[in-house]
C-alpha cells in the first residue's frame, strides 16, 4: 500500500467517526447546524483557486447558508512521529481560507514531534491520535473516545499524554488521544469542545451547542438485566444440556451452541500478551488462551466470553479481549464508559451464575456448613474480620466448593457474598483469595 492509499484509508476512518458522531447528536454542535465533507475544496485568496482538504465540517448559525465556524482536518498515516513541519504547513493553508472562524486539527497514528506540541499551542491547533478500533480490548460500535465520560478524561491526561508522546504506547480502550490548548485527553466530544469554543463569545457558543450536555442526555446502550435474569439464561443452559450436579462442563454448553449457532470455541497460544480469552461475533468464535496458570481461571474466561454471547452483547460490540482485570468481580477496571462496564458486570455475573449453578450449589454449602458445625449468629454463617477461628472456617467451606466446581476461591467467596452467607469486615481478604 503506498503512502497515498494509507493516507485515504485513515481519512475515511475519520470521516466516518465524525459523520457518525453528528448524525448521532454526539458532535459538540446540533446535527441541523453541521455539514460534512470529504476531500471539499475551499478558495484560497493567496493562490486564486481552491485548497481541497482531507476532511471538513462546517458549522452554521441556525437560519443561516453561509458557515460561521470551519473545523479543517489533515489525516497523517506515518510510520514515523508527525514533524512540527507538516503542522506548520497545514496551519498556513488552513489561514488562507476565508469566511468563517477556522479550527485545524491534524489526525496521526502515530505521535508528534515536541515542536509539533509548541507550535500548536501558539496556534490554537488540535492533535490527535488514532489508533485502530480492531486493535482495542472492546471493538465497540461506536467510538470508545466519543463515550467516555468527560470525569473520567479529566483525570487520564497522563495516559493521554502517553499516547502522544511515546511511539510505542499501546492503547486497551480509546481510539483518540488528544491535545488542544494545553489539554491531554482521551475524550473525543471534551478535544472538539475545547478546540471549536477557543476565541468564541459564550452567546456564538449557546447557539450552537447542544441544548443539554451530551453527557447528560445519553442514554444507556447495554439493556439491564437482573441477576434473576442473569441467573434464569444460566438455568436455560444448564438444563438444555442435562446438567445435574458439581462440576459444570463447559464443553458440553460450547458443543450446543456450535450445533445451535456455529459458534466455534479453540485453545490458542497466539493470543496477544496479557489476553486470557477472546470474543469475535463476525466470524463467531471464541479463542481461550491455553497458558492459563491454572484450569478454574481459563473455564471462568471462557464462561465470562460465552456470557457475552448469550447475553446478546453482539449488539453493541464487535468483539472484546479479557484480561486479569476484566474478570475482577469485586474491583473491575473503571474505563469511564458505562456501557462498556455494564457488559463486563453481566459477563462476570453469568460466569459466576453459570459455574456454580444457584439450587446445586446452595445445597451443598449448607451440607458442608452443616458438617463442619457453622450456624448464623447474626453475621452470616461465614464471617470474614481477620481473626483465625474465621479463616479456618471459611477455609474449610470455600475449599471443597473449589473442588467440586472448579472454581477459583475469590469466585465462591463473592457467588456466597451475594447469596448472603458471608459478611464481611472492612478488612480486605484479597491475598487469601487468590
Amino acid at each position: 500500500m503506498n503512502t497515498t492509499e494509507k493516507g485515504d484509508k485513515l481519512e475515511d476512518k475519520v470521516f466516518e467517526l465524525f459523520k457518525d458522531d453528528i448524525s448521532k447528536e454526539r458532535f459538540w454542535a446540533r446535527k441541523e447546524c453541521c455539514e460534512i465533507h470529504k476531500k471539499k475544496g475551499y478558495y484560497s485568496k493567496d493562490r486564486k483557486k481552491n485548497i481541497v482538504f482531507d476532511v471538513s465540517i462546517e458549522i452554521f448559525l441556525p437560519g443561516q447558508k453561509t458557515y460561521s465556524s470551519l473545523v479543517l482536518i489533515e489525516c497523517k498515516n506515518y510510520n514515523h512521529k508527525v514533524p512540527v513541519d507538516d503542522v506548520e504547513e497545514f496551519f498556513t493553508k488552513a489561514q488562507q481560507i476565508s469566511g468563517g472562524n477556522i479550527k485545524a486539527i491534524v489526525v496521526s497514528n502515530n505521535t508528534f514531534q515536541e515542536g509539533a506540541f509548541n507550535f500548536s499551542e501558539s496556534k490554537g491547533i488540535g492533535l490527535l491520535r488514532y489508533f485502530d478500533r480492531s486493535n482495542l480490548d472492546w471493538i465497540l460500535t461506536r467510538s470508545p473516545s466519543s463515550l467516555v465520560s468527560s470525569s473520567y478524561a479529566l483525570n487520564e491526561w497522563s495516559t493521554a499524554y502517553k499516547g502522544l508522546h511515546s511511539e510505542h504506547f499501546d492503547s486497551k480502550y480509546f481510539d483518540f488521544y488528544g491535545y488542544v490548548n494545553y489539554q491531554y485527553t482521551n475524550s473525543l466530544r471534551l478535544f472538539i469542545s475545547i478546540l471549536v469554543k477557543q476565541g468564541q463569545i459564550d452567546e456564538f457558543n449557546e447557539s450552537l451547542a447542544q441544548v443539554e450536555s451530551i453527557e447528560s442526555k445519553e442514554t444507556w446502550l447495554v439493556k439491564y438485566r437482573e441477576e434473576l435474569e442473569i441467573e434464569a439464561i444460566c438455568e436455560s443452559i444448564l438444563k438444555k444440556v442435562g446438567y445435574s450436579s458439581g462440576e459444570v462442563h463447559l464443553n458440553d454448553i460450547c458443543s450446543l451452541l456450535k450445533e445451535d449457532h456455529g459458534l466455534r470455541v479453540e485453545e490458542t497460544e497466539d493470543l496477544s500478551d496479557g489476553v486470557l480469552g477472546q470474543i469475535s461475533f463476525d466470524p463467531l468464535e471464541i479463542k481461550i488462551n491455553k497458558r492459563h496458570e491454572n484450569e478454574a481461571r481459563k473455564r471462568f474466561t471462557l464462561a465470562h466470553e460465552l456470557g457475552h454471547f448469550l447475553l446478546g452483547h453482539s449488539e453493541y460490540m464487535f468483539g472484546e479481549k479479557c484480561h486479569e482485570s476484566s474478570l475482577d468481580l469485586e474491583n473491575p477496571d473503571e474505563v469511564g464508559i458505562r456501557d462498556v462496564m455494564r457488559m463486563e458486570w453481566q459477563a462476570n455475573q453469568f460466569a459466576s451464575c453459570l459455574l456454580l449453578p444457584n439450587r446445586e450449589f446452595v445445597q451443598t454449602f449448607w451440607s458442608i456448613a452443616t458438617k463442619n458445625g457453622l450456624s448464623n449468629r447474626g453475621f452470616g454463617i461465614l464471617y470474614l474480620d481477620g481473626q483465625k477461628c474465621n479463616l479456618d472456617a471459611f477455609y474449610s467451606v470455600t475449599s471443597p466448593l473449589m473442588n467440586r466446581y472448579k472454581v477459583s476461591r475469590s469466585v465462591v467467596k463473592i457467588r456466597l457474598k451475594k447469596l448472603g452467607f458471608i459478611h464481611e469486615s472492612g478488612k480486605s481478604l484479597k491475598r487469601i483469595c487468590r
